[in-house]
């Protein structure tokens, strides 16, 4: 009998462990959940592993150093990721090389990007850009991008606007990597503008505010 109470007492037991356990609360929601105050003495570990590759994102812990609640520093963090989306695209059949506005739809409030990996490929059996080679001197020109907010999101244009393609049939593919940057982890300083006076050196006046 002695020997069955015992084995019962470890089968609750059992039981109980895989349940969730709740302090302040006899409906919990998580493995633990906690309703009120907490102190730990000790150390609070974290595992990034779990933040990595997730669909939703990842988050971080930290502590606000003037806060009569929470006080303290990270003494170390480990296997951290770094806070940033690369998101390739490929823009196919655009009408010539103008590529005039693009609505990304990435919105203006939560991230600021850039622009990486760019190229154009003119489709099969196009000229690609064409330069007069009769006219002199011969502009071979460059490619233009603009990153711009219109209506709470990003757009972009890419032109060559001091050539055009040979035939009004021609076609192109952008293809180009977005780099976004969570607006939790960074700011926008400001745009920095300063006259050099015709000179081809000069110094910025100060460091960028905010840094």
């Amino acid at each position: 009998m002695k020997k069955s109470i015992i084995a019962m007492a470890i089968l609750g037991l059992g039981s109980q462990m895989q349940a969730q356990i709740g302090i302040g609360t006899t409906t919990p929601s998580q493995k633990l959940e906690v309703v009120g105050s907490t102190a730990v003495q000790s150390s609070v570990f974290l595992d990034p592993v779990d933040y990595a590759n997730n669909a939703s994102g990842f988050t971080i812990l930290g502590t606000d150093p003037q806060s009569s609640v929470v006080n303290g520093k990270i003494l170390a963090v480990e296997n951290l990721y770094t806070p940033l989306i690369v998101q390739p695209y490929s823009i196919t059949n655009i009408y010539r090389d103008d590529l005039t506005d693009l609505n990304l739809n990435i919105s203006t409030d939560k991230f600021f990007i850039t622009v990486a990996n760019f190229q154009a490929i003119p489709s099969n059996g196009n000229n690609g850009i064409y330069t007069d080679t009769s006219v002199s001197p011969i502009n071979k020109g460059h490619f233009v991008f603009n990153i711009f907010e219109s209506g709470g999101t990003w757009h972009i244009s890419i032109s060559y606007p001091t050539l055009n393609t040979q035939n009004t049939t021609d076609r192109y593919t952008y293809n180009f990597d977005v780099i976004l940057y969570s607006r939790r982890f960074y700011k926008n300083l400001g745009t920095i503008t300063y006259d050099l006076g015709g000179s081809n050196n000069g110094s910025a006046p100060s460091a960028p505010s905010g840094i």
